[in-house]
């Protein structure tokens, strides 16, 4: 298991090294290098005290997990699933429950941490324990895992309680930072986000040499959200752009849009604050937007979506609009029956794209601008159904199976989007 992180993580300087040294040399310097203090000591241990945890399991089960907190859409969504199916009677019952922060010393964000280790036991060396649990067969019921990853196909977090709470110290000192901002307690807030590439290049510092290329079909620019903000304006909401180590910034002077990493607003108790405490979240499939929806429910717009069959339909206050897939030889866009058939619902890597010809086509800015205003009628209870649009959303919606990535399903796709695209539909 140590091996193949190790070669994971380094697979660029390795290649280089054995062009230019030979691989003799990079099997000795690999070898030096995974002969360590817990290779030698630690595991053996660790390894020993597992058997004797495996066999006390009748009398005391325990279980070990990870929080992922390198990154913020599985340090986020995986904990909180996981506490879902515990309550829901999914998980095991009676455990004992300990987890770790993951193999790295990098946290994404220390205030959901903080805020993590007030429902959980958190005691980062138990990332030995849970590294041989799920290594050896032996130790896979000790494991804590969610049914099916980020994927609440049971359909809990509607019917779950939050599980993240701010201490009236950090309430304080957040409400201190949104004044700094220029926003008042009874102002209302919309976030928007994007994704872009540079935090996967700059942000993630134990993993600087991973190449991320591969996801650039997910990024979009924020500048297509720009009418949409400054719609959001002119109806009384101030606009605040998230994100850290941001690839491109909004050509706006609008006082009321605010760039909240650029003007030195950021850190991570306001992070987590404004996610929790927002009117609703407008933003790309980037994982900061499910601290909003999946830790404190509040409503999302998912524009650009990307990987069509990974959407996330789990809450009824959700909006989706998703980017169209057009074969270039055929000079079309493909239907949505033809996206599950062909297996392009599932790609996962711009290269599978590129190779099969299909361009991944961003939201037009009109097409976001859209979908964000009938989510603000839906909330401000001004919203209209006709039978059209709601057979349209069964139409649609009927493409997706019961499986492994989907099962209830109670959000909506843009009413207008659906309108101008009823043709992929069918």
């Amino acid at each position: 298991m140590l091996t193949k992180q190790f070669l994971e993580s380094n697979k660029k300087i390795i290649k280089g090294k054995i062009k230019e040294r030979g691989p003799g040399y990079v099997i000795g310097k690999i070898l030096k290098k995974l002969i360590t203090l817990e290779i030698l000591i630690i595991y053996p241990v660790v390894f020993f005290l597992c058997v004797i945890i495996r066999l006390v399991r009748p009398l005391f089960f325990i279980r070990f997990g990870s929080l992922y907190s390198e990154k913020i859409g599985p340090f986020s969504s995986r904990p909180e699933l996981n506490l879902c199916e515990q309550e829901h009677g999914i998980q095991p019952k009676g455990t004992f429950n300990i987890y770790n922060t993951g193999f790295s010393s990098f946290t994404c964000n220390r205030q959901l941490l903080n805020m993590w280790k007030r429902v959980l036991r958190v005691y980062p060396r138990s990332k030995y324990f849970w590294n041989i649990m799920r290594s050896f067969s032996f130790g896979k019921d000790h494991v804590i895992d969610t049914t099916e990853t980020s994927r609440d196909i049971h359909g809990l977090l509607e019917k779950s309680p939050v599980h993240l709470t701010f201490t009236k110290e950090e309430i304080f000192r957040a409400k201190q930072e949104l004044l700094r901002m220029g926003i008042n307690e009874k102002d209302k807030y919309v976030l928007i986000i994007n994704r872009g590439q540079r935090y996967h290049i700059e942000g993630l510092p134990t993993l600087k040499n991973r190449n991320f290329d591969y996801h650039t079909f997910r990024n979009c620019s924020i500048n297509d959200f720009i009418p949409m903000a400054e719609m959001l304006v002119l109806k009384g909401s101030t606009v605040i752009r998230m994100g850290h180590k941001v690839s491109d910034y909004m050509n706006t002077k609008n006082p009321k849009i605010i760039e909240y990493e650029k003007r030195g607003f950021r850190t991570d108790l306001l992070d987590i604050y404004l996610a929790a405490n927002c009117r609703y979240i407008v933003g790309s499939d980037t994982g900061y937007s499910t601290v909003s929806g999946w830790n404190f429910r509040r409503p999302i717009v998912y524009v650009n979506f990307s990987c069509f069959e990974y959407i996330e339909p789990w809450l009824s206050s959700w909006l989706f609009i998703y980017k169209k897939h057009w074969i270039k030889s055929e000079k079309r866009f493909m239907k949505v029956k033809e996206l599950f058939d062909s297996g392009v619902s599932r790609f996962f890597r711009t290269d599978q794209y590129e190779k099969n010809g299909i361009e991944v086509i961003n939201n037009s800015p009109k097409e976001i601008q859209d979908v964000v205003d009938e989510q603000e009628q839906r909330l401000n209870g001004t919203w209209k159904e006709n039978d059209e649009d709601n057979e349209l959303q069964k139409i649609f919606w009927a493409h997706f199976k019961h499986s492994k990535y989907h099962g209830v399903i109670r959000s909506r796709i843009g009413a207008n989007f659906l309108r101008e695209n009823k043709n992929l539909i069918y």
